[in-house]
């Protein structure tokens, strides 16, 4: 395997270990500070990971100009993600357990390649999509160890589906701009443009909630992780990905989300890791694995 393809690969599973992580993390926002909301959340992200990243990009010399042409796209990716992505699986989290919502989140591999067939006509290898359908499979053996219990909430479910639907349409759109510009520069302007978004709808909507929050130091300490590693290194290197490998096999790796989100769950005595749900993350592993092979062409 090429050396850039081993940055490629090591990259997209740093993401999928960091954004499987942000359910743990998420989940336990909520558990400390019943009032906080979604958006508070989510814009505290921005914030944190703007303080940040932008002196980063001056200092070095990196910040990118978007050209006029694609200012309605970076416009429309900030309105897809973060704005009602992140409204939607994070208040989605809030009433689904992390590892549930993690399950529902993991299918947007599954539609992403369709999504891109009827955008872009990019062609669907059968490989391909018994990878993909093979690492759901371990995936559901890994949850099924000890079932599903207690009341699931449809509105969760529904919402986190709308985010999987949401986060197909910002691949479509992404396509448009990944190539011209630095992954660095797409995820800074995606989070100061989406401050726009959120800055109003908090202090519309949820004022009260944020003058409710006693911010101790935990969760001043969880929200700059969300804001640096999950808001934006993830979004950082997954757009390297893309650029390197194609949208589809990019986003196969989000397969292994909840076998990170089990990790983490379990680590911080949320979950238990059973020899079922062991057995789960190998099948899953493996189809994430065959989902990256590249068929054959005939001569």
């Amino acid at each position: 395997m090429q050396k850039n393809n081993i940055l490629t690969y090591t990259l997209l599973v740093l993401t999928a270990v960091f954004w499987g992580g942000s359910f743990v993390l998420t989940k336990e926002i909520f558990l400390s500070a019943p009032t906080i909301t979604p958006s508070i959340i989510v814009t505290l992200r921005l914030v944190v990971a703007s303080i940040v990243f932008v002196p980063f990009l001056l200092i070095t010399n990196r910040w990118q100009k978007i050209q006029r042409a694609d200012i309605k796209y970076f416009f429309i990716l900030a309105f897809l993600e973060p704005f009602t992505y992140f409204l939607c699986e994070n208040n989605g989290i809030k009433l689904v357990p992390g590892g549930i919502s993690s399950i529902i989140i993991a299918t947007i591999p599954v539609f992403v390649p369709f999504g891109l067939y009827f955008a872009y006509h990019e062609k669907l290898h059968r490989i391909n999509i018994i990878g993909v359908i093979l690492s759901l499979i371990g995936i559901a053996v890994m949850i099924s160890g000890d079932g599903l219990s207690g009341d699931i909430s449809m509105k969760g479910i529904l919402l986190l589906f709308g985010a999987v639907v949401i986060a197909v349409l910002y691949t479509i759109v992404l396509i448009k701009v990944v190539k011209r510009y630095h992954p660095f520069t797409i995820t800074v302007y995606m989070n100061l443009i989406g401050l726009l978004y959120f800055v109003p709808t908090m202090l519309i909507f949820d004022l009260p909630n944020l003058m409710d929050v006693t911010f101790t130091a935990k969760i001043l300490g969880m929200v700059t992780c969300l804001g640096i590693v999950c808001s934006t290194l993830s979004y950082v290197f997954f757009n390297y990905g893309i650029i390197k490998v194609g949208a589809s096999r990019a986003s196969v790796f989000n397969n292994s989300i909840p076998v990170f989100t089990l990790i983490f769950a379990a680590l911080l005595g949320q979950e238990s890791i059973t020899i079922t749900k062991v057995l789960g993350m190998a099948i899953a592993i493996c189809g994430v694995v065959i989902a990256q092979l590249k068929p054959k062409t005939k001569q």
